[in-house]
């Protein structure tokens, strides 16, 4: 084989744009997110810059043109995104994990580029990039943060007594996969699942890739259709989540089939309706001693069970509404 030497470079420099398009134009639309939430919570200017490691000057431009980002990040078609990561690195913030909140960041924006998932938003960008270009998928090797982000989503959801509410009979999972997953071994979830222990949610082992093929299934059967969907969660079904999903706003769909469906039949056709919908979340009511289960889906594990908490807080809350 002839080295070619420009071939390279040229390489090189495309890893190069897609790293400088994180650092450019990505981050500051989640640092003006940040600072918004935190400056809502009643965090002051100078806090906010020393978390965000940027000048006081720079946290007041931030606030003063929030307007500016959220208009870029709509025309990028990354506003979803900004909001989702935003909205866990908040989470973390004010639970003084610091580490993690960038952990997660870094991990985040790196599996979207790796994904080829803001290769659209790139080119609005730098429109000289060609149509078929997918160097960035070989920028980093994702499996270590997929384990952290189910390991952080775990935390969320042992971290909030109301998720306990919504641990099924069979009991509740949650799962990422890597960027275009081929089988279960591509996909992390926790081994034995998650439990209820004495009023909140306990998972007894940590997560692991090949821990649940029910999920990991799904995943890779929605992945040709939709890669940026690469988590779900798996919780209890009931008239109160139901109420408590459509109090939220959140799109949701239904399946069903034979009254004694066997795995396989069940994962086609959650499959199935989430390639024709794409909704937050797909009912499969089960059948003759199949439990009816709830699978929440979203881009990583941390959203996924930031919506978990959200769904699982409103259960609650009309529970003693309707009390």
């Amino acid at each position: 084989m002839v080295f070619k030497p420009r071939i390279l470079v040229g390489l090189i420099n495309v890893l190069n744009l897609g790293l400088e398009f994180l650092v450019d134009e990505v981050v500051p639309l989640i640092k003006a997110e940040v600072a918004r939430e935190l400056a809502e919570r009643g965090y002051s200017q100078s806090r906010i810059a020393k978390i965000l490691g940027v000048t006081q000057p720079m946290v007041n431009r931030l606030m003063n043109q929030y307007e500016y980002y959220v208009e870029k990040a709509r025309k990028l078609n990354l506003w979803g995104m900004v909001v989702n990561v935003s909205r866990a690195v908040v989470e973390m913030i004010i639970s003084d994990r610091y580490d993690e909140a960038s952990r997660y960041i870094m991990s985040t924006l790196l599996l979207d580029l790796a994904s080829l998932r803001l290769c659209d938003a790139h080119r609005m960008v730098k429109t000289d990039i060609p149509a078929n270009c997918s160097v960035c998928s070989i920028l980093i090797m994702p499996r270590d943060a997929v384990i952290m982000n189910v390991e952080e989503a775990v935390r969320i959801l042992e971290a909030n007594p109301e998720v306990a509410l919504l641990v099924p009979g069979v009991l509740m999972n949650i799962a990422e996969a890597i960027p275009n997953p081929r089988d279960p071994a591509d996909v992390a979830a926790v081994p034995g699942r998650i439990d209820r222990v004495e009023g909140r949610v306990k998972a007894w082992n940590p997560p692991a890739y090949g821990a649940s093929g029910h999920l990991a299934m799904i995943l890779i059967g929605i992945s040709h259709s939709d890669p940026s969907t690469r988590a779900v969660a798996s919780i209890k079904w009931g008239s109160d989540v139901e109420e408590a999903i459509k109090s939220l706003g959140w799109s949701m769909v239904k399946t069903s089939g034979s009254m004694k469906p066997s795995e396989e039949e069940i994962i086609s056709r959650v499959v199935s309706a989430y390639i024709t919908g794409k909704p937050r979340v797909i009912v499969d009511t089960g059948g003759y001693g199949v439990e009816p289960i709830t699978y929440v889906f979203g881009s990583n594990a941390v959203e996924v069970a930031l919506n978990v908490v959200s769904l699982a807080k409103e259960v609650a809350k009309l529970a003693r509404t309707n009390q």
